[in-house]
């Protein structure tokens, strides 16, 4: 790899050529903090653009986003490819990746299904990635450092976008959500026991804090822990919008008595 450049670099490369102690960033340091702010803008000012959309605007900035998404990924695979560092891990079968997908399914035809997946899975999912990233290996100019910030960036702005502009979270949907991850977790358990890889961190907890911190507690059965996170984040995640629920079925339900 010494002939090429570093901005090409892969986690294999640095870690190869530095060992696999060395990072470029801490969490929370003024890099990690630089980056979130970035995403903080950019979030905001694509929302703030959005609501200000006609419906056919707001449709075109979704396919915008879409595309811009897909762009990101494909760019992984042309960065990796053309270079020769290629990895069957670079498929899009983490979390985030597969969102892409659900991303361009509600894109062509929008459902309350995919909706909800976005807001329950894509949505933390990113912001977690965001705020204890994996990618610390990487120095800032980099290809895949930038793939990894600005993808996960997108992921977040893409729920937020539905979310500010009048889409309401329904828990009613959560079994069908938690149906689309287990079929997408047996899929993942699949093609990591064939090609040995790590995806939805499945086989390892890849040097993430949360991972790691479920490992200490849970040992080798540390998924038990990410079952526990899970259920906790979709606690919050719908709690406001059950009691938002609740209370307007309650000043309906006094309407329609008052008007009898």
């Amino acid at each position: 790899m010494s002939e090429l450049s570093q901005f090409w670099w892969t986690a294999a490369a640095f870690n190869e050529h530095d060992g696999y102690s060395v990072r470029r960033f801490g969490l929370f340091s003024a890099k990690h903090f630089l980056w979130l702010g970035i995403a903080v803008i950019v979030i905001a000012l694509c929302v703030v653009l959005y609501r200000r959309l006609s419906h056919t605007g707001r449709k075109r900035m979704l396919i915008v986003v879409t595309a811009l998404l897909i762009s990101d990924e494909l760019l992984k695979y042309v960065a990796t490819a053309v270079t020769g560092q290629f990895e069957i891990s670079y498929l899009p079968f983490h979390l985030c990746s597969i969102n892409l997908f659900v991303c361009l399914a509600n894109t062509i035809r929008p459902t309350k299904t995919a909706k909800n997946i976005l807001y329950a899975l894509c949505l933390p999912g990113a912001l977690i990635a965001l705020l204890v990233p994996t990618w610390t290996v990487y120095p800032m100019w980099n290809v895949m450092f930038l793939h990894s910030e600005t993808i996960h960036i997108l992921l977040v702005v893409y729920p937020c976008l539905l979310l500010f502009t009048g889409f309401k979270p329904d828990y009613r949907e959560l079994p069908k959500v938690g149906a689309f991850l287990a079929g997408t977790a047996v899929v993942a358990v699949i093609i990591n026991s064939i090609w040995d890889t790590n995806f939805l961190f499945l086989n390892g907890t890849a040097g993430n804090p949360v991972l790691r911190l479920c490992a200490e507690v849970f040992g080798d059965v540390y998924q038990i822990g990410l079952v526990i996170i899970l259920a906790l984040v979709w606690t919050l995640l719908y709690f406001p919008w059950g009691i938002y629920r609740i209370r307007r079925a309650a000043r309906l339900k006094k309407v329609m008595t008052a008007a009898a």
